[in-house]
Order: C-alpha cells, then structure tokens, then sequence
C-alpha cells in the first residue's frame, strides 16, 4: 500500500464514499443527541453557526431535524505566508447579536481533525459573545479525546483516525485530492 504524507500524517491510499444515507444517520443521530442534551438541561438553541464551508450541509441537515431556523455562519479562511500556514476571519455574522445576552449556539462543522479551524471559529465566537453557551456538532472527529474545550458539550456523529480517508456525498475523490481550499488562487497571501 502506497502512503501519502501531509502535515506529518500518513494517509492511506484507500479513500471510503459516505452514502447520502449514511451522511442523513450521522445527521439524525447528532439531531437526537443534542435535543436530548437540550431537553435534559432545559437549553433552547438560539442560532446555529455553521462554520464554512465544510459545517453548511450538516448544519442545514441538523437544523432541519431540530426545527432551528436562525443561522449565523461564521467563516475561517486558511491563507499561507512565507511557507506557513495561518487562518483569518471573513465572515462572523454573530458580530450584530447583543454581546451582554446568554444566547446558546451550536456550533457546526463537518469534519473536526487538527481542531485549527474550529478553534479559531470557537475564539472568535467567544470574543464576539462572550456570555454565549456553545454546544459543538460534527460529523467526524478525529480522535473523540480532542473535543474542543471551550465548549459546553460536544456531539459527533463517527470517530476516525487521521491517517483514514473519506468523501461526502457531494464531494468526489478528485476534490480531496485536489480540494478547491488548497488551489494556489483560493489561498489568501
């Protein structure tokens, strides 16, 4: 078996296709666990935050099964400099909420691996409205011991380790080999 190597992880060669049906379990099951969670310790989710791009399908997924309907997307953009890689902000559309105000927010995203960008979102967000609860939804972790810990409780749908592949529905394995995020003109400087 041939292995590739990035950011000092050793993939396999081998890339697994989720199914659409797989995918809606994976929602349906984060959907049934955080309504648990909400109704056990009497939360009311005020706005899902999408972290794009990868937590906009599951976010609408999920907040379809919950019956949520306010959004506020936050977005992280990786941009590489002198060889290194740093994310900013381009989109945090929390900024118009009032920051004195206890609101519960779920925060999305599809795949949580190195925990870079969703820390940053999770900065940001926290920054932005400090006296926020956070509760945290993806459909992949890498590692379930790395949950993001700024958070008040944290959902994911299926644990898999780094080195291990996969595509979502709407993805192809030419798009993870040649993801549109890591094309030079979509790259910030």
């Amino acid at each position: 078996m041939q292995i590739r190597s990035n950011d000092n992880v050793k993939y396999e060669d081998e890339i697994k296709s989720i199914s659409h049906n797989e995918f809606k379990g994976y929602c349906s099951k984060l959907s049934k666990d955080i309504q648990e969670y909400c109704n056990s310790n009497n939360l009311r989710i005020d706005y899902v935050v999408p972290i794009l791009r990868s937590g906009a399908v599951p976010a609408v997924y999920i907040a379809n099964e919950l019956n949520l309907i306010k959004f506020a997307p936050i977005q992280v953009k990786k941009i590489k400099q002198d060889g290194i890689y740093d994310h900013i902000i381009l989109l945090n559309s929390l900024k118009d909420l009032d920051k004195d105000k206890e609101i519960v927010l779920l925060v999305v995203e599809g795949t949580y691996s190195s925990g870079d960008t969703v820390n940053i979102a999770l900065q940001e967000i926290k920054k932005t409205l400090p006296k926020a609860k956070i509760l945290f939804s993806t459909i992949c972790i890498r590692g379930k011991e790395n949950m993001p810990k700024s958070i008040v409780k944290g959902f994911y749908g299926f644990d898999l380790p780094r080195e291990k592949l996969f595509i979502y529905p709407w993805e192809t394995i030419e798009m993870k080999e040649n993801h549109p995020d890591q094309k030079i003109e979509n790259i910030f400087y």
